[in-house]
């Protein structure tokens, strides 16, 4: 008797779910209901969001080579914004005729501060070489592209052209949508042919009607 009640005791959990068809029977509709609530609960992104903390400058120096564009334009940089509060990192590229330096910042820091802050101490460096043009200082931000969408024809570059933008503008009404970028269409422009008599006649230069040009111009 004593045999039989302790193997009868040594019978757990286990041995009773499995013999007991109702308790698994039970868990598994548990479970299923369970993952069936929380499936709606669960956040679906085709692109998961972040936050890319970077400070971007970029200084355009033409005709200079990457060890001048390094020497003239990048070690400046880095020295001036070095040791600023809430940089994590600085990366920089020098290339033909130009210079890139990204300062990423950490996770905690206040990004308009920090944007702040390094385009003042940018502002400030008065040893780039005299060609260089004025730096650029831009807070980076990540914007998500759902879709790239080709347009085609055999029709001209104008025509084409003008049906992209009729299809941007109509996209553009669409809710949702913020932002829509032309790529591949080339920017249209105006050419101005004055004959050489004709600026004799007037006593004008070809400056000079650029400069007109340029001043009445509204874009």
């Amino acid at each position: 008797m004593k045999s039989s009640r302790g193997k009868a005791w040594q019978r757990g959990p286990l041995y009773w779910m499995v013999h007991n068809r109702v308790t698994p029977n039970l868990l598994m509709i548990f479970l299923l209901l369970g993952g069936f609530f929380m499936s709606g609960q669960i956040k679906k992104e085709v692109f998961p969001s972040f936050e890319l903390d970077m400070v971007s400058v970029r200084v355009a120096y033409p005709g200079a080579s990457p060890e001048e564009v390094e020497q003239g334009i990048i070690l400046a940089i880095e020295e001036a914004i070095r040791g600023l509060d809430g940089i994590k990192e600085l990366t920089a590229t020098a290339a033909e005729g130009s210079a890139s330096v990204n300062a990423e910042l950490l996770a905690d820091a206040d990004q308009q501060k920090a944007y702040q802050e390094i385009k003042q101490q940018v502002d400030r460096i008065t040893t780039f070489p005299d060609d260089a043009e004025e730096p650029q200082v831009t807070l980076r931000s990540r914007r998500r592209e759902v879709l790239n969408l080709q347009i085609y024809g055999n029709v001209s570059e104008t025509v084409l052209r003008e049906t992209v933008e009729q299809v941007r503008d109509r996209l553009l009404q669409v809710g949702g949508i913020t932002q829509i970028d032309l790529a591949g269409a080339r920017d249209v422009e105006i050419h101005v042919d004055v004959p050489q008599q004709r600026l004799r006649t007037y006593g004008l230069t070809l400056a000079e009607i650029a400069n007109k040009i340029d001043s009445a111009s509204k874009e």
